[in-house]
């Protein structure tokens, strides 16, 4: 999967490949492929989502009934 980084130097983006299995111990150890610093994961939403009150499903107890 491609997942997008950001360089803590020079604020470069890049997309970098890392196959699933491998995402937990690669991810901290992506550098920029211009300066060479450490990138962090930009975590980026392309789904649905809604909310609205306190909690899970607007219930602070967790609860979905409405």
């Amino acid at each position: 999967m491609y997942y997008k980084f950001k360089c803590k130097e020079c604020n470069r983006e890049e997309e970098k490949e890392i196959a699933i299995k491998d995402y937990d111990k690669e991810k901290d150890k992506q550098v920029c492929s211009e300066c060479g610093s450490k990138m962090e994961r930009v975590h980026e939403w392309s789904g649905i989502a809604i909310g609205s009150g306190e909690g899970w499903h607007g219930k602070s107890d967790g609860s979905s009934a409405i």
